[in-house]
């Protein structure tokens, strides 16, 4: 399932898109693994396993089903957004809720990993605001590094393009400048054989011009 685009401004460019690392569910979905793998165990090895306790293991069995369930639908409708614009954090059960911060409002970004979690390349974006300093935390997020670098990347290029932006328009030529000025002399003495070849201009007149435009070199 992608990211809704309606939830994106016209013209917006997604740069980053990911759901959070496999390690978000990965303790749940184990325990459910491991409850199931020891019901059976009991029921199949165990012929004299007392009754009770084959009915607690199911039933914790199944209480670990539900919440294995519930976290993998949460992973499922969980999203990181890094676009021209902004981060963003959607969540979407029940209903898409989500938590944006603007490119030219980040400040910082600082990645936390344990050494477990280097290893499997998942961490925690800490991204502290200049407005208020708020740091939003961005848990098991996959290749973070790379992530912030994304992130600095297009801020730099939003600095670029508001100074681009901003800058004067370069100076036209007034209505009393030759118009051959605005060209370089190579250009000019090409533009002068092809008068040439066209028969308005000799090729007398072409050699003294040619030879004016070479003394301003």
């Amino acid at each position: 399932m992608a990211f809704p685009v309606r939830l994106l401004s016209v013209d917006e460019e997604v740069a980053v898109e990911t759901r959070p690392h496999w390690a978000y569910a990965a303790a749940q979905v184990s325990a459910f693994v491991a409850l199931v793998t020891a019901v059976i165990c009991v029921t199949v090895v165990v012929e004299s396993f007392p009754l009770p306790a084959i009915v607690t293991i199911g039933v914790m069995a199944g209480i670990s089903a539900v919440g294995a369930g519930i976290r993998l639908v949460r992973w499922a409708n969980t999203y990181y957004l890094v676009t021209d614009r902004r981060i963003v954090h959607w969540k979407g059960v029940p209903r898409w809720r989500g938590v944006e911060l603007g490119l030219d409002l980040v400040d910082e970004i600082a990645v936390d990993q344990t050494i477990s979690q280097r290893l499997v390349g998942v961490g925690t974006l800490a991204v502290r605001s200049v407005v208020d300093r708020h740091v939003r935390r961005l848990a098991y997020v996959p290749r973070p590094e790379a992530v912030r670098q994304e992130v600095y990347r297009l801020q730099r290029e939003a600095e670029q393009q508001a100074v681009a932006d901003t800058a004067p328009p370069p100076a036209t030529l007034s209505g009393d400048e030759p118009v051959e000025s605005a060209l370089d002399i190579p250009d000019q003495i090409r533009k002068l054989w092809d008068l040439v070849e066209l028969g308005i201009v000799s090729e007398a007149e072409f050699e003294a011009k040619k030879r004016d435009l070479l003394r301003r070199l």
